[in-house]
């Protein structure tokens, strides 16, 4: 079994705080296929995440289309670009990897081998991609998954706690 920085598994289970308190948990309920079936509670939402060679594609924010949200052995300095329409506009997250087998403290507890993956935002407008001043961070834990999320507008999602199979 190879272990990865995006375990997938029936029965994983993830749960974060977000900064000012409240909690929501994420969990693999299911399999269809080849697609596994993920939920969470903070938008009391169900997407479906299904592995394509090195990447993990889940659903976008435009129905019928997907997106990459992340990629088994990364480097520093690999990006790849998702493309979608929000309301009616076409957005684009560009995300690359800054850092790599790192130590991460998250609430009390210390992961090693991580990964920070930073998204930029931006919209088009007549065709011009127009940067949106918003970047989030990722950072994935080998082993864990996804254990902290922060934004350039303070935003924080923190693992409090997981189970992994």
């Amino acid at each position: 079994m190879t272990i990865n920085h995006y375990p997938l598994a029936v029965g994983n289970t993830w749960t974060y705080q977000i900064k000012g308190g409240r909690s929501y948990t994420s969990a693999v309920t299911g399999q269809d296929g080849d697609a596994f079936i993920v939920s969470t509670t903070l938008v009391n939402a169900v997407s479906r995440v299904k592995k394509i060679g090195d990447e993990y594609h889940s659903d976008s924010p435009e129905t019928g289309r997907t997106m990459i949200g992340f990629k088994e052995n990364l480097k520093v300095g690999d990006t790849w670009v998702n493309s979608y329409k929000v309301n009616g506009i076409d957005t684009t997250l560009t995300y690359r990897v800054k850092e790599s087998g790192i130590s991460k403290d998250v609430n009390g507890a210390t992961f090693k081998d991580v990964i920070l993956i930073e998204a930029d935002s931006a919209m088009s407008m007549n065709g011009n991609a127009i940067p949106m001043k918003y970047v989030t961070q990722y950072f994935y834990a080998k082993g864990v998954g996804l254990i902290l999320t922060t934004s350039s507008a303070g935003d924080e999602h923190a693992l409090t706690e997981y189970e992994v199979k």
